[in-house]
């Protein structure tokens, strides 16, 4: 089959990436033709413009113009920096499209069998940011021939956060062939507020691999220095005080030597190539993240971890997948629920068993879905 993927634009961050690549792999590895729908914010020329103009302005102090400068930038880096990865692992991507023609025109051309949006938070309006976001709900997709499907598609909440546009959307999902949801709440939602009674809570795509594919077909594939060997790895996307003080009561805790903070662009400058950040974890001897994929890969390589909730960021995200493997003993809030939580290590063979039942059923999930005729 020839296959779309639509996601968020890939190399924002390390969990998007390595989401569409093993997607992308998985669906390759059973034959089909895969091609990676890049889909990029549309920005009005005249807003872009004025921007600019208004930034080389003498004495022109608009900050809020002048962080949208430096996030542009900071985002065009990463970009760049991940871009060689990215073309390695996906050998099939478009161009950078932007609107609803740019993406009909290339799905015309390219005459899929079948478009799958997902993973990530391709359903979290507040994300996306672009008056095209109704594309990630597959609006371009026309006629009977091509099968709409989601797959562990996020609303990054446990609610929609648009209004006045329900009824546009219900009409668009009750045109998929299938739909799926990363986190339990995610059904909900297409229940409640789209009526689309049929979506199916399934695991984020990375799960979908084990192990062995990241040790062997992407950390061995790449020179990646040994500078995380061991020790209490961090990976905080939200740095806080009381952060710190867990940090440092993990590391005498369980008598680590070393603290490996793990970030993108931190301050030193630093960045970290995919295969490195996905050897910071599988070295690592004990985890503390506030991610959704840094708890993704303590899984994956088998680690013990603590993960710290943000609601603001989508609590569901973490307690759908700790609830379904059993390890909501590792979510904590604050300084005194780890204090007072007495962590043992976890039993990851029988997390192994969940972990398997539940990639089988999702993984059926999307075979059954590219399958069946409309």
């Amino acid at each position: 089959m020839k296959i779309g993927i639509l996601t968020l634009a890939i190399a924002e961050n390390y969990g998007g990436t390595i989401q569409a690549v093993a997607l992308y792999r998985l669906l390759q590895s059973k034959g089909h033709d895969v091609v990676l729908i890049y889909k990029v914010p549309y920005i009005p020329i005249w807003k872009s413009l004025t921007k600019k103009l208004l930034l080389k302005i003498p004495f022109h102090n608009i900050a809020n113009l002048k962080t949208f400068n430096e996030l542009e930038k900071e985002r065009l880096k990463r970009k760049a920096f991940h871009r060689p990865f990215i073309k390695n692992e996906i050998l099939n991507i478009s161009d950078d499209l932007r609107t609803k023609k740019d993406l009909q025109d290339f799905a015309t051309r390219e005459r899929f069998d079948a478009v799958i949006v997902g993973s990530d938070q391709v359903w979290r309006k507040d994300y996306i940011d672009d008056k095209f976001y109704q594309s990630f709900f597959l609006d371009f997709i026309t006629g009977t021939m091509t099968r709409k499907i989601s797959y562990a598609a996020s609303f990054g909440k446990d609610y929609w956060e648009g209004s006045n546009d329900e009824e546009d959307i219900s009409k668009l999902l009750h045109d998929f062939t299938a739909v799926s949801t990363r986190e339990a709440s995610g059904t909900l939602i297409c229940k409640n507020t789209f009526n689309y009674h049929d979506a199916v809570h399934v695991l984020d795509p990375t799960l979908l691999m084990n192990k062995e594919f990241y040790l062997e077909k992407i950390i061995a594939n790449y020179d990646t220095p040994k500078s995380f060997d061991g020790g209490l790895l961090t990976y905080v996307l939200d740095e806080a005080k009381e952060k710190h003080k867990m940090i440092t009561h993990l590391k005498n805790t369980f008598g680590l030597d070393s603290v490996n903070h793990l970030k993108g662009f931190d301050k030193s400058g630093v960045t970290y190539t995919v295969p490195e950040w996905l050897r910071s974890f599988a070295c690592a001897d004990y985890v503390i993240t506030d991610s959704f994929h840094g708890m993704v890969f303590s899984i994956i390589f088998e680690k013990d971890f603590t993960v710290v909730g943000n609601a603001n960021r989508g609590l569901d995200r973490f307690t759908s997948l700790l609830s379904l493997l059993g390890l909501m003993d590792r979510l904590v809030f604050t300084y005194d629920d780890l204090q007072n939580d007495k962590q043992e290590s976890i039993e990851y063979k029988k997390v192994n068993k969940l972990l398997e039942v539940n990639r089988k059923l999702s993984l059926s999930f999307l075979l059954y879905g590219l399958q069946e005729s409309k």
